[in-house]
């Protein structure tokens, strides 16, 4: 059998043509004839006056390049038609304005596709891609895919699920952020708003606590500088203190140390063991300087 190796179809001696006819009009009888354009042996075929011969029987073509034929010759005026069928070898195409291959093609080397507006159809699935080669395609559709390396994207990045977001700039979410289950974790919106159905910790809240609800009461509060109340503070059942007026009102009042205030005023009994100030605006005391002023025997 003839060498395939390198070829498309049968393997051929070297011709620019897939099919050669070669005609002749034999003059007395003739027996051997040349064929110009050259053929393989056993794809050769010759037509006598149309009718087509058979190898071996009636002519013999071995060396590629001539035949002759048996049984006493063509007889004077017999028209010959000789055609030798040839695989094409695409190792000698060097310029092909149109090929077209039905079937599969297989490259065992390198293809390199050149010149400006080159355009290649493909199969719309590829496989076994490796090396590190740099492809340029408009859309990827696919179940998977790992990048051991950074990827750049230059428009919009869209995905459905991410498990992960590891980002060393800004993120950008323009329908807002939604965390663990919906009812379940947190929800911040597109419009800035922030809900969690847990509870928030910091280290510290800044801004405006006015629309707070359900806040707890606490046992102490501790600053480091003066608290400013606006309105009625409540301490306890017993004691009332209004931001407005500056007055404290308070059902009984029990001071181991000193009480200083510009003004008193109780609706029963202020007792204590000395009062210090002056006593001018008391009333309701006893007249004289006896044991019974309270302005001589109480204040100091």
């Amino acid at each position: 059998m003839p060498d395939r190796n390198g070829y498309i179809g049968r393997a051929p001696s070297d011709s620019a043509v897939t099919v050669a006819r070669q005609s002749y009009t034999s003059s007395g009888i003739t027996t051997d004839f040349t064929f110009n354009s050259g053929y393989v042996p056993g794809y050769f075929d010759i037509y006598i006056n149309g009718v087509k011969m058979i190898e071996g029987s009636d002519y013999t073509s071995s060396d590629g390049s001539t035949f002759t034929i048996l049984n006493g010759g063509a007889s004077d005026g017999d028209a010959l038609e000789a055609i030798a069928f040839k695989a094409f070898n695409a190792g000698t195409v060097s310029n092909a304005s149109d090929l077209t291959v039905s079937g599969n093609l297989t490259v065992n080397g390198s293809a390199t596709f050149a010149g400006a507006g080159t355009s290649v159809a493909f199969a719309t699935t590829a496989f076994n891609l490796s090396g590190t080669p740099d492809v340029a395609v408009r859309n990827i559709t696919g179940t998977a895919a790992t990048f051991t390396g950074n990827v750049s994207i230059g428009g919009i990045l869209s995905y459905e699920d991410v498990q992960n977001i590891d980002s060393v700039g800004l993120i950008t979410a323009r329908s807002g952020i939604e965390f663990g289950a919906s009812g379940v974790g947190g929800t911040v919106t597109a419009t800035g708003q922030a809900e969690f159905a847990g509870v928030v910790t910091a280290t510290s809240f800044s801004g405006d606590g006015s629309g707070l609800t359900g806040v707890a009461s606490t046992d102490n509060i501790i600053t480091g500088t003066a608290a400013t109340f606006n309105n009625l503070v409540n301490v306890g059942s017993n004691i009332k203190i209004d931001a407005s007026s500056g007055i404290v009102t308070a059902t009984g009042v029990n001071v181991t140390g000193v009480v200083t205030a510009a003004n008193v005023s109780a609706s029963s009994s202020v007792t204590a063991a000395t009062f210090y100030g002056s006593g001018q605006n008391l009333t309701n005391l006893p007249a004289g300087g006896d044991s019974l002023d309270v302005t001589a025997s109480l204040f100091i």
